[in-house]
């Protein structure tokens, strides 16, 4: 049998058959996990330090985006299968994730019950999904409560818990996680969320930045501008 039969073989196995043969054969359920990665992360992000599928074999699913940074992120949810099954974590383009990001997707305890202690009273309640987008900065020992979606170009203080959608480039701070300010003026906010740079060519983005400095937003907005417009020209 060729490798191209044999690993379309290994691709029809079913993640649930994957995970019974990994009660023996643990390297097998491993290495299902990383072609599901790669199916849907196909370029490999070498500065992205979630990617252990040892420390959590179900981030398959995820999506991480290209040249986004983080040390390891925690990542709860509880033992119930489904929820185990069906979660989903989001993570865009050119995102920095500092030491200790937390995000509670479940809860395993309700103070409603007669007891909190998950030994008498379990609770099976999900959060919701998380989604950063993108040119996200998020300071150190962060926590996010599933169900929440952090805006383009947010900014979150460090130690700060979130339990509420961030807007775009928007800085929040505090516990729970307030607006302190806005990075930009409105038009400035509302030009950069159509433009979508964090989409152009890596090169393209480190050369313009080169060429104006870090600071210099008017210029490249400008510049950005006349790329897309030449793109859509040269596209019809």
């Amino acid at each position: 049998m060729n490798y191209i039969k044999l690993l379309k073989l290994f691709d029809k196995i079913s993640i649930s058959s994957a995970r019974k043969l990994g009660l023996i054969f643990p390297t097998f359920l491993e290495a299902k996990l990383r072609w599901e990665w790669y199916k849907i992360n196909p370029t490999p992000n070498p500065y992205f330090g979630w990617v252990s599928f040892s420390l959590f074999p179900y981030q398959f699913k995820h999506k991480i985006g290209m040249f986004s940074s983080s040390y390891i992120i925690r990542l709860f949810v509880n033992l119930n299968k489904e929820i185990r099954d069906d979660h989903y974590v989001e993570i865009g383009n050119y995102n920095t994730i500092s030491d200790e990001l937390i995000m509670l997707l479940s809860m395993g305890h309700n103070e409603k019950n007669i007891s909190v202690s998950q030994y008498i009273c379990w609770t099976d309640l999900y959060y919701g999904d998380v989604v950063i987008k993108n040119d996200v900065w998020i300071g150190a020992r962060v926590i996010i409560k599933g169900g929440v979606e952090i805006g383009d170009g947010a900014v979150i203080g460090a130690g700060s818990v979130v339990t509420k959608d961030v807007d775009p480039y928007t800085i929040v701070a505090g516990v729970p996680a307030k607006p302190i300010k806005k990075r930009f003026d409105d038009d400035v906010i509302e030009t950069l969320m159509k433009l979508r740079w964090w989409d152009l060519p890596h090169d393209e983005l480190k050369e313009i930045i080169k060429q104006i400095g870090p600071d210099n937003i008017k210029e490249f907005i400008k510049i950005v501008q006349d790329k897309k417009f030449e793109n859509k020209i040269n596209v019809v």
